[in-house]
């Protein structure tokens, strides 16, 4: 397996179990443990997705995996998470002050512009995508891996590409030979 650090991003549509097991499940993984996840639930309202929080937020601490929480500054507040990924839109109107508290703010980019803006409005790191041919974009043709090496040369910061990626170390090779830092991954870690 290639040395670029992984991400889990959950999707609970695909998962086979309830997510805080499937963490338990992924922490068991050696060559695959991933670096962080990512809980992502856009499905799940408010109050839902505060509950789904508080339970992933204690296994990930069991496994001794970070948790990045999604889309809600406040919540990562009040549960101690320093960790937080939001959409470029929620990153422009986080208020200034609060983007010192988070040691990871990462943020979706899908052009070299939202790249520049998004390092100006104090992302500590780009998630850049889709990559590669995805179920989840279906119909989409993938912004590829000149995308991906263009984002990382006007940037300052780690770059993760995301979309189409698995476990394939060649893909990985790839990546890494394009500049990324790392990769989240969504599907194959649910799947698994």
């Amino acid at each position: 397996m290639s040395e670029l650090p992984l991400i889990a991003v959950t999707d609970s549509a695909t998962c086979p179990r309830p997510l805080p097991e499937q963490i338990e499940c992924l922490a068991k993984l050696p060559e695959l443990r991933p670096q962080a996840v990512i809980l992502r639930a856009k499905s799940l309202d408010k109050a839902a997705y505060r509950s789904l929080a508080l339970q992933v937020q204690q296994s990930c601490e069991a496994a001794g995996i970070p948790l990045i929480l999604h889309s809600d500054w406040q919540l990562a507040h009040e549960l101690g998470v320093k960790r937080l990924h939001l959409p470029l839109a929620l990153l422009r109107q986080l208020p200034t002050c609060e983007r010192a508290y988070f040691t990871w703010l990462s943020t979706s980019v899908h052009s070299v512009e939202d790249a520049i803006e998004a390092q100006a409005l104090g992302a500590t790191v780009l998630i850049a995508g889709h990559i590669y041919t995805t179920q989840c974009k279906s119909g989409l043709a993938p912004r590829g891996l000149g995308f991906l090496q263009a984002v990382c040369s006007v940037v300052s910061l780690p770059v993760y590409a995301i979309g189409g990626i698995g476990f394939d170390a060649a893909q990985h090779g790839e990546l890494q030979a394009n500049e990324a830092r790392g990769a989240c991954v969504m599907s194959a870690y649910m799947k698994l």
